[in-house]
């Protein structure tokens, strides 16, 4: 009997510890909801949505700006080939992450402006990518005072212009992109060309910003003042394994770069034309030439104005001879595949192979010395050099 009762109260106190485990358990679970919750809520991490969304365009009577007005953070907009009309507005672009993608690459895939706006418009905080489409505008009445014809990066911006054309459109400031200050667009992998500004950056111009412009071809674009390809002003840009060719400016036709601080790095810069300075102009800053191909751009390849020393090129193929022998610097033939149909690869017994920096930052993928030019250092990927567009 006492036997039976002492088995009662210890199934009594097995029930009893397990309900207050049970309940503890239950306890701390919601608990840690709670908290992980709150968490969420505080930080902003709280996803709208499980899932991202595709959405395709056009589809029914959806616009292209309400495709992307109406998309989620993180969705991807994938566009068919056609020209999409921007004659009364542009396409304006807010969302932090958002995707915006052709089917079928640039050459099907037109953003038509009227040119008395830029063709696209990344606001503030807008980090979206932009892949695949030619940026174009027809003639524009109204260019006194537009700043970036083709696409216009809002301060505070940081989009990824990725695998575009970029071509025929005209600013006072940035004929092709303006980057405006603190913003830092990446833009990457473009054919740059046929654009033109009434003041500087033919191309791309950068005020106060800190854009990278890495592995485009730029060719054939103007600036009536200055850097027909690329203009910089106070800015800490990083300008990388372009290919930049045949540009017009009055000084500057490659680059120009004013009291700015960018790297320009194994770029290829050729057949530029300027008044003074056809490959490149630095005026005061503190700019960064390194492991560059320099060739046959019109009155110096290399203009330099009130800097001091550590502004002048380093490890860099300078055709005209100035520069030649201090940092490492050559002056040889580069001996390019076909510099005629704008293959600027180099030769296996190039002197530009494996002569570039010895500093490690600058070393090929292979581990070697950088190369100097557009296909040498860290950072290559394939530049561009297929023409989508009349070259007239």
């Amino acid at each position: 009997m006492i036997g039976w009762q002492m088995g009662e109260q210890c199934q009594q106190n097995l029930n009893r510890d397990w309900r207050y485990t049970s309940a503890s358990k239950t306890y701390l679970i919601f608990s840690g909801i709670i908290v992980l919750l709150t968490l969420f809520f505080v930080t902003g991490f709280l996803p709208d949505r499980l899932s991202a969304a595709t959405i395709h365009i056009p589809q029914g009577n959806r616009t292209l700006q309400d495709a992307v007005d109406t998309a989620e953070p993180g969705d991807t907009i994938i566009v068919a080939p056609g020209t999409y009309h921007f004659f009364y507005d542009k396409l304006a672009i807010s969302k932090e992450s958002l995707t915006i993608k052709s089917s079928h690459g640039a050459q099907q895939t037109i953003l038509l402006g009227r040119g008395t706006g830029p063709v696209v418009i990344f606001y503030k905080g807008s980090k979206a990518v932009l892949d695949g489409f030619t940026i174009t505008s027809v003639a524009g009445s109204r260019v006194v005072d537009l700043q970036g014809g083709g696409i216009y990066c809002a301060p505070e911006s940081a989009p990824v212009i990725l695998n575009n054309v970029i071509t025929k459109n005209e600013a006072v400031l940035g004929g092709g992109i303006y980057c405006d200050t603190l913003s830092a667009p990446i833009i990457d992998n473009n054919i740059i060309s046929n654009n033109t500004a009434t003041v500087t950056g033919g191309g791309v111009f950068s005020y106060r910003s800190s854009a990278i412009i890495s592995n485009n071809l730029l060719m054939d674009n103007k600036a009536a003042n200055s850097g027909g390809a690329i203009g910089c002003n106070r800015d800490t840009s990083r300008i990388n394994n372009n290919i930049i060719w045949k540009n017009r400016a009055g000084f500057g036709g490659g680059i120009s770069c004013d009291r700015a601080a960018s790297i320009i790095a194994n770029n290829t810069i050729v057949l530029n034309v300027a008044d003074y300075g056809g490959g490149v102009v630095v005026e005061k800053g503190s700019v960064r030439l390194t492991n560059l191909i320099l060739w046959q751009n019109t009155n110096n390849d290399v203009y330099l104005k009130q800097v001091g020393p550590s502004a002048r090129p380093a490890y860099s193929l300078i055709g005209d001879g100035s520069f030649r022998g201090i940092n490492g610097n050559i002056s040889e033939d580069p001996t390019f595949v076909n510099m005629e149909d704008g293959d600027f690869h180099l030769l296996p017994l190039s002197p530009g192979i494996d002569t570039g920096s010895m500093d490690p930052f600058y070393m090929d993928t292979d581990g070697t010395f950088s190369d100097m030019g557009a296909y040498g250092g860290p950072e290559l990927f394939p530049v561009n050099n297929e023409i989508f567009f009349d070259k007239d």
